[in-house]
């Protein structure tokens, strides 16, 4: 198996708590809720306790699913009735908040029954943890309900979608104990998980729970094998936009020759190609 990046912490290997497959492990495993309690109080504003979470897909899921790369999502009911989806995000793909908006609504309409009446239905929350920037804000925690346009007046909170972007938050002096969960995501050195450690016991724990994922060789089997899926699948992505960049042009400079738009050597200056070339298209 080739070399996974870790975080040297006294004497041990860490893996880094902000790969997907390594956050659901470090919140979920063992069925211990309290680290994911204390992170959801935090971005939430809300007070949550561990008997107050149901995570609904316990499951790591496998790379690969129908021909493209899987999600690694923590899907969450609070015994308030909240429906949650947690998911962190190392690159950007350039569709996040269509992604979300569609997760999201998803979360909301499954809990549609026969025979139940719309009231019913509970709210959803979608946290999308990037290791980004992603917004035109300075802020690193936005949050987006449905709101009138014109006067800002919010039509219902059953649907609310949150971007927390991890490089925006290291540029904070503030040490609260949101901040510090988000620095603690975003550690990739010793200095700075025991700069966490020191302020708030729970990151005792977290770094503890963290080395327990950490020792699982299932678990870093499945995150090597999710590596180079991502890595071949962008290699393949990438060559299949280079051959479709390719037949772009080509495609391009066959219609500038058929309309005689112009010259051959104008043709093959705009297009890279030699007139050569040109001359055979």
């Amino acid at each position: 198996m080739g070399k996974i990046l870790t975080i040297q912490y006294k004497g041990k290997e860490l893996l880094p708590a902000k790969k997907d497959l390594v956050f659901k492990a470090l919140f979920t495993a063992n069925g211990d809720l309290e680290l994911l309690a204390s992170l959801l109080s935090c971005l939430l504003d809300l007070t949550i306790i561990a008997d107050d979470i149901t995570v609904t897909n316990t499951e790591l899921p496998p790379a690969f699913k129908d021909g493209k790369l899987s999600r690694v999502d923590i899907r969450i009911k609070l015994a308030v009735g909240k429906h949650l989806n947690v998911e962190i995000q190392l690159n950007d793909e350039h569709n996040i908040e269509k992604r979300s908006i569609y997760y999201t609504s998803r979360l909301y309409t499954e809990q549609m029954k026969s025979g139940m009446d719309y009231e019913d239905i509970c709210s959803t929350i979608a946290i999308n943890i990037l290791d980004f920037p992603y917004l035109p804000f300075e802020e690193y925690h936005n949050r987006y309900r449905i709101r009138n346009i014109k006067n800002n007046h919010e039509l219902t909170d059953v649907f609310e979608i949150n971007f927390i972007e991890l490089p925006k938050v290291v540029k904070r002096p503030d040490n609260n104990l949101k901040e510090l969960w988000l620095r603690f995501l975003a550690a990739e050195w010793e200095e700075e998980l025991e700069m966490v450690v020191k302020e708030d016991p729970i990151f005792e724990k977290a770094v503890n729970k963290l080395s327990y994922v950490s020792a699982d060789e299932q678990l870093r089997y499945e995150l090597f094998m999710r590596e180079k899926a991502e890595l071949d699948y962008h290699s393949a992505m990438a060559r299949n936009y280079s051959k479709g960049e390719v037949k772009g042009k080509l495609d391009m400079v066959r219609r500038l020759k058929e309309s005689a738009a112009m010259p051959v050597e104008e043709i093959a200056k705009l297009s890279g190609l030699s007139v050569e070339e040109v001359e055979k298209l």
